[in-house]
């Protein structure tokens, strides 16, 4: 049972602020009819959730959807890139205010917004966005869910059910994160839905390397954590390679809370010849362009942004066997996919990679077809303002026109 009691979307105009008369005349802006999504996240540093949220704001309709953020924390380095798109961005520094103050902050700011739909992003936005939006009658309560989010831990296990209890939908952005709310967090069914993550297919485009200007080159793009991407694994991993193939070298794109002891574990290893530390790039598409191969050594995944960026760009991949990586790698035909934490299976792929550059090539064709197919931005977007439109009943006819047209481009 929900305890939300979602107000007629056509109050909106009662709640518009009212103007003054001259000469018998409104005087004024009309009533705005968008409706009104705020998301909910920790903050806005660099990050794939970080990515899907900044896309979804910048690719959703304008004419049909007025959207903000908050952050439960500082709001974080992408700041600029969200108020560069008009959109109203505003960090509440609670995140060492406890549960209640967390909770309490958020609810006097949603009641102040007064939104149609509350769309949280993480396990602790969704828990505090969920008890806030419950207080402030908020119609409508979306969480997408980016990965399996703790699933041996039990007390987020609860937490996370009771979050998705008081929600009107889990979006998981991969099945095997569907599978998590489903058999683990015990989400009802007809509250999950998946959406897979997208990325612009016109912002990296299939890189057309002649075969002469290929080097023994892989790169990998991610935040330097070793909790979900492991990158000891990975630098362990490039230690046998080079054994092998000492002209192979790794570029690594990223930086995070590991880094300096990442770069320790570099130079223990006397990799320093063999992997280039890049930090953050802007044009990580360039990077892309100028490798044989993608590789991640992730321990858990939703949809990785970067694979699907490695993938569309025409490289091959190599990752881990985990979350939805075998969603977006298709062993043998896209890519290889190996167990986590194993240095010697992440090296044996890797080679393997080396030694057959036509099999190589051929299946990074595949996997930017692939990723045509199933990972396009726009159709990600469409499914979510679908989604939107549905949970409010006076929008639930555009809801069907929008499900038309995007079956109709599908």
């Amino acid at each position: 049972m929900s305890c939300r009691h979602p107000r007629p979307y056509e109050t909106r105009q009662m709640q518009t602020e009212l103007t003054t008369f001259n000469n018998d005349s409104l005087v004024g802006p009309l009533p705005d009819d968008r409706v009104r999504v705020v998301h909910l996240v920790l903050g806005l540093s660099i990050g794939g959730l970080e990515q899907v949220v900044y896309d979804l704001v910048r690719c959703v309709d304008r004419d049909r959807f007025e959207v903000r953020v908050l952050c439960l924390g500082e709001i974080g380095v992408w700041r600029h890139k969200f108020e560069a798109l008009g959109v109203p961005v505003e960090g509440l520094g609670v995140l060492d205010a406890g549960t209640f103050g967390r909770v309490a902050a958020v609810a006097r700011r949603l009641h102040e917004l007064r939104p149609d739909i509350l769309h949280t992003h993480n396990p602790a936005p969704h828990m505090v966005g969920a008890l806030a939006a419950c207080l402030c009658r908020v119609p409508a309560l979306i969480h997408t869910k980016h990965g399996r989010n703790y699933p041996k831990n039990r007390k987020w296990v609860l937490a996370n059910r009771l979050a998705a209890w008081l929600s009107s939908r889990v979006v998981a952005v991969s099945q095997d994160a569907a599978d998590v709310a489903l058999e683990i967090e015990k989400v009802p069914p007809r509250k999950v839905d998946v959406v897979r993550n997208g990325i612009d297919l016109e912002k990296f485009q299939l890189a057309r390397r002649p075969r002469r200007e290929l080097k023994r080159r892989a790169v990998h793009v991610a935040r330097i954590s070793y909790s979900s991407k492991d990158q000891r694994t990975l630098l362990k991993a490039v230690r046998i390679v080079a054994d092998e193939r000492p002209d192979f070298v790794l570029d690594i794109v990223g930086d995070g809370p590991d880094r300096a002891d990442l770069e320790a574990l570099c130079d223990e290893l006397h990799l320093r010849s063999h992997v280039n530390f890049l930090g953050f790039r802007d044009d990580v598409h360039r990077v892309l362009a100028g490798a044989e191969f993608f590789v991640l050594s992730s321990v858990t995944e939703g949809i990785s942004i970067t694979l699907l960026e490695a993938a569309a760009c025409g490289l091959p991949i190599v990752a881990t066997n985990v979350g939805g990586n075998p969603e977006v790698t298709v062993h043998g035909e896209t890519g290889l996919l190996v167990p986590p934490r194993s240095p010697e299976g992440l090296a044996r792929a890797m080679l393997e990679m080396l030694s057959d550059t036509n099999r190589a090539r051929r299946m990074g064709i595949a996997g930017r077809r692939r990723v045509e197919r199933h990972f396009d931005l726009r159709r990600s977007v469409a499914k979510y303002e679908e989604l939107y439109l549905s949970l409010l009943p006076a929008r639930r006819g555009e809801a069907r026109q929008c499900r038309t047209a995007l079956e109709d481009r599908s």
